[in-house]
């Protein structure tokens, strides 16, 4: 019994120091991008105001991803406190390990995942695919 424990918060670690690194560069990368550019508009012909707008607005969805990557991943880290880290908040299953390799974040099986997709919504796991190791998942 003691022996589970000691691997279960073995485990709780490992998870916890992976998701706060990955919290902490999502985190870095928050704040070197930070800076929204200015469209210029002085001097510019309307190529390069375009151009300068287009710019804004792919910083401004490159910020907003990155906001609820970090959020899913302060999720994730309440999960592990809780000992709910890698129980499908859906139907209260073990996420399988591959998943939660490819996604840390995930809190629902592949299977609720899937069904709450189908269902309209993006589901509690959506987020930037971009932001997702290139994984296969389970």
């Amino acid at each position: 019994m003691a022996e589970n424990v000691v691997e279960i918060t073995q485990k709780n670690d490992r998870t916890r120091r992976l998701l706060n690194a990955e919290l902490a560069r999502i985190t870095a990368r928050l704040r070197s991008e930070a800076d929204v550019p200015m469209a210029g508009v002085v001097g510019g012909d309307f190529l390069d105001i375009a151009q300068g707008i287009e710019h804004q607005e792919l910083a401004r969805l490159s910020a907003s991803r990155l906001v609820d990557r970090a959020r899913r991943l302060r999720i994730a880290l309440t999960r592990v406190s809780d000992g709910e880290y890698g129980i499908c908040s859906e139907c209260g299953a073990p996420i399988p390990p591959r998943r939660l390799l490819a996604v840390p974040d995930a809190t629902a099986c592949v299977t609720c995942q899937s069904r709450l997709e189908r269902a309209g919504g993006a589901g509690p796991d959506a987020g930037d695919p971009a932001e997702q190791p290139v994984r296969k998942s389970a």
